[in-house]
């Protein structure tokens, strides 16, 4: 939670965490807990409910991670 970050920045950051959580309903989880007990062992839930609110500026790997438990490619989430 970086003070520091523009509006703008924030404003993608957000998109970036509805995309993901779209893709996560659009893959047949019924909530994001639901996935991340599927795939947990890749990422804290935390770190993934952070990312899912916009509140974090992701790492790349933990896309990777994300992309890879969804069975998508780390461009699909960030084609919103």
């Amino acid at each position: 939670m970086n003070s520091k970050r523009t509006a703008d920045e924030e404003r993608w950051l957000k998109a970036l965490g509805a995309n993901i959580a779209k893709l996560i309903k659009e893959k047949g989880y019924k909530t994001p807990y639901d996935f991340w007990l599927k795939a947990g062992d890749q990422l804290s839930r935390t770190t993934l409910s952070y990312i899912l609110k916009g509140k974090v500026d992701v790492k790349a790997t933990n896309l990777r991670k994300i992309a890879k438990a969804l069975k998508v490619s780390p461009k699909d989430l960030l084609s919103f």
